[in-house]
C-alpha cells in the first residue's frame, strides 16, 4: 500500500521538486499540494487515509510550528515532517516539541526523502492500529469545538447571536464565550459583566497557560457560560497577536466543550486567527444590499489571505421579516455562499427589554428563541431536541388561554 503524502508549501518550485522526487519512489504517492495552513488543516481533517504531511517552514499565514501543533491536536495519529533550510539541534528540538515526527532538508536526497517519510508513515500507521474506534472517538470528544461568529458589517447582530448561542449551549455543556471584537467588544453590556481581567492579561503567558491563569481571567456568568472579555482599553487590542490568540484559543479548546468567539465586524490579528482555527464559522448578514456586498468582500478577503475557503462557512440572515424586500432565496443568489437553513427574525422590542432587564436568557419572543434553538441545532452547538422547551412553552400558554 502506497504511503500517501500531503505537501504544504507556498513555494511552487519546492513543491515541483518534491513531486518529481516522489514519483521516482515506487511506494510513495502525493495526494495534493496546499499553499496555505488552512488548506493543509482542511485536507488533514477530511482525508482519513493520509499518512504524512510535509510542512514547509515558510508556509503561512499560520507559522509552521503552530501548524504542526494544530495538526497533532486535530489528528493525534498523523505524522508531520518539517522542511527546513537549517538542520541543527535547535531546529530539531523545536520541531519535536511542536509534535513533528522529524525534520528534513528542503532539498533532500532521494535516500533522505524515502527514509524520513517511511519512518513517519510507519509510526502513523502503527498509531492508527493501536487507536481503536472507541479510543479515537474519545480523543475527539475530549477536544472542544471552536465556533467563530463574524459580522459582514456593524449592526448585523453578531454579538446578539453569539451571546444567545452561548447561553443556550451552557444549559447542555461547558461553554466559554470569547469577545474577540478587541476594540469595540460589547459583551459586557449585553451580560451586565464587570470584570477586571481580559484576554490581554493572558497574552504574556500565552505560551504556558495553566488552569489557574485561565480561571483568573474568566468571568463566570450566573446563567452558565464562562466569559473571556476584550480589553476595556481599545488600544490594547494590538497586544493580542495571531500567535497569542492561537495559543489562548487552543488552551480554551482543551478545557471547554464549546468555545464561541464573537469576532465582530472589524478584522484584527486575533479575530482572523479565530476564523482560521474555528471548526465552524458563522457570518451574520442583514437582508439589505450594503450588508450582502460587505459579506462578499469579507469572504473574498479571507480567501485571498488563505484564512477560510468560501465553502467552509455558513451565512446567517438576521433581522429577517416577510416584509423585507430581500428574502432568503434572493440573498442566497446574491451571496453565492452557503446559507443557513434558519434565519433570525427581528425582535427589537423583546431584545431591548431583555438587555435592559439583564434577562437575555429569557427573551420574550418565541420566534426569536425558536430561531436560536434551530441555529444551535443546525450548527451542532445544541442537541437535536433543544427546541422542545420553546414548543412546550407555547403550547402551555395556548392551553392556559
Amino acid at each position: 500500500m502506497s504511503i500517501r503524502i500531503l505537501i504544504g508549501t507556498a513555494d511552487q518550485e519546492l513543491a515541483g521538486a518534491l513531486r518529481a522526487q516522489i514519483t521516482e519512489l515506487p511506494d510513495l504517492e502525493v495526494v495534493g499540494v496546499e499553499k496555505g495552513s488552512s488548506g493543509v488543516i482542511g485536507i488533514v481533517t477530511t482525508e482519513q487515509s493520509l499518512d504524512v504531511v510535509l510542512v514547509d517552514e515558510g508556509i503561512g499565514p499560520m507559522p509552521a510550528h503552530d501548524l504542526v501543533r494544530e495538526l497533532a491536536l486535530r489528528r493525534p495519529h498523523g505524522a508531520a515532517v518539517l522542511l527546513s533550510r537549517r538542520m541543527d539541534e535547535d531546529v530539531l528540538t523545536r520541531a519535536l516539541e511542536a509534535g513533528a515526527r522529524g525534520v528534513m532538508s528542503r532539498s533532500p536526497s532521494l535516500e533522505e526523502l524515502e527514509t524520513r517519510v517511511t519512518a513517519a508513515a510507519d509510526w502513523s500507521r502503527e498509531m492508527r492500529r493501536r487507536l481503536d474506534t472507541t479510543s479515537h472517538d474519545a480523543l475527539q470528544e475530549e477536544r472542544g469545538r471552536v465556533i467563530a461568529l463574524a459580522g459582514a458589517k456593524g449592526g448585523t447582530g453578531t454579538t446578539t447571536l453569539a451571546v444567545q448561542l452561548a447561553l443556550a449551549a451552557a444549559a447542555e455543556r461547558t461553554v466559554c464565550l470569547v469577545d474577540m471584537d478587541l476594540q469595540t467588544g460589547d459583551i459586557p453590556s449585553y451580560l451586565d459583566v464587570v470584570h477586571r481581567r481580559s484576554i490581554a492579561d493572558l497574552v504574556g503567558v500565552a505560551s504556558e497557560i495553566t488552569g489557574p491563569m485561565i480561571a483568573d481571567a474568566l468571568f463566570v456568568h450566573r446563567d452558565g457560560p464562562h466569559v473571556l472579555l476584550a480589553p476595556s482599553e481599545g488600544e490594547r487590542a494590538e497586544e493580542v497577536t495571531a500567535l497569542a490568540a492561537r495559543q489562548i484559543l487552543s488552551a480554551l479548546r482543551s478545557r471547554f466543550e464549546m468555545v464561541i468567539v464573537d469576532c465582530g465586524a472589524f478584522m484584527t490579528e486575533g479575530s482572523v486567527t479565530a476564523v482560521e482555527l474555528a471548526d465552524r464559522v458563522i457570518l451574520t448578514v442583514t437582508p439589505d444590499l450594503p450588508a450582502l456586498r460587505a459579506a462578499k468582500r469579507l469572504v473574498q478577503l479571507w480567501v485571498r489571505l488563505e484564512v477560510r475557503k468560501d465553502d467552509e462557512l455558513s451565512v446567517v440572515l438576521t433581522q429577517q421579516s416577510r416584509r423585507n424586500e430581500i428574502q432568503p432565496d434572493l440573498a442566497g443568489k446574491i451571496l453565492s455562499l452557503p446559507l443557513a437553513k434558519s434565519t433570525v427574525p427581528s425582535a427589537f422590542r423583546a431584545l431591548e427589554k431583555a438587555i435592559n432587564s439583564n434577562t437575555l436568557s429569557r427573551v420574550e419572543d418565541d420566534g426569536f428563541r425558536r430561531a436560536i434553538m434551530q441555529l444551535g441545532t443546525e450548527f451542532g452547538i445544541l442537541p437535536v431536541n433543544a427546541g422542545q422547551e420553546v414548543r412546550t412553552s407555547r403550547r402551555s400558554r395556548a392551553e392556559a388561554r
